[in-house]
C-alpha cells in the first residue's frame, strides 16, 4: 500500500512548478479550457473550496489521494490531503508564507517562500499555487514543459462554471497528476487553520 508522503506533495505542488523552465527556448506550456467558462474567481467571488479524488503518477509508480481545498482568494489557500482514511498532510498558504503538516513523517515547514524558491530558476509564490488549483489560466505561467488541462465544467450558478477534472503533467512525462473534484462551493467560507503538533521536527532546506 503506498501512502502519500512528503514527496506527494512535492509533486502535486513543488514537482509541478520544479519541472516549469522560463528558457524563452522552451515551448509554450498547453493549456486547456472550455471557451465557455466563466472562472468563479473572475466573477467575484471571495471564497472557493471543494474535495476531490487524485492519481500522482511519476518514476515511483502511482498514489492515489483523496484531498480538500480552501481558497480566500488572493488570501489564504488550506488544503488537507488523506489516503485510506488516514489525514496525511495539511498545508496553509498565504502571499507571504507556507505552514506544512505532514502527519506521516512527523515533520513541519513554516516559513517563506525563499528556500523553496531557491530551487528553482522562476517564481514560486502564492499566486502560482493558487492559480493551479483554481484553473485560473490567465495566472498559470507560460514558456515552460507543462501541461495544464482543465476540464467537465459544472454550473455553479446562473452565470458562471467550474471544473470538475484536471490533468498536470510534465511534457516528457516525468510527472502526471490527475483529479476529479467531487463537490465545488462558493462563497462558503472553509476550515483554514493549521497547528504543527510540539513533537514535530522542522524540515530543513
Amino acid at each position: 500500500m503506498k501512502y502519500c508522503s512528503f514527496n506527494f506533495v512535492l509533486a502535486f505542488l513543488i514537482s509541478l512548478l520544479s519541472m516549469m523552465n522560463v528558457n524563452a527556448q522552451d515551448a509554450d506550456s498547453l493549456i486547456v479550457a472550455s471557451d465557455t467558462m466563466m472562472l468563479p474567481m473572475a466573477s467575484g467571488y471571495d471564497w472557493i473550496t471543494y474535495r476531490g479524488k487524485a492519481d500522482i503518477m511519476d518514476t515511483g509508480g502511482t498514489r492515489t489521494c483523496n484531498f480538500y481545498m480552501v481558497n480566500r482568494t488572493d488570501s489564504i489557500l488550506y488544503l488537507n490531503i488523506h489516503a485510506y482514511g488516514i489525514e496525511v498532510m495539511r498545508a496553509v498558504f498565504t502571499p507571504d508564507s507556507i505552514i506544512y503538516v505532514n502527519k506521516l513523517t512527523s515533520q513541519y515547514y513554516k516559513g517563506t517562500y525563499a528556500p523553496i524558491a531557491a530551487y528553482f530558476p522562476f517564481a514560486v509564490d502564492f499566486q502560482t499555487v493558487q492559480a493551479l488549483f483554481n484553473g485560473d489560466t490567465e495566472r498559470l505561467p507560460s514558456h515552460q514543459r507543462l501541461s495544464f488541462e482543465y476540464t467537465a465544467f459544472m454550473p455553479v450558478d446562473s452565470a458562471s462554471s467550474f471544473f470538475t477534472e484536471f490533468t498536470f503533467k510534465e511534457l516528457s512525462r516525468v510527472i502526471e497528476v490527475r483529479g476529479k473534484i467531487k463537490v465545488v462551493r462558493l462563497n462558503v467560507p472553509g476550515v483554514t487553520s493549521i497547528k504543527i503538533p510540539d513533537k514535530f521536527e522542522p524540515i530543513t532546506f
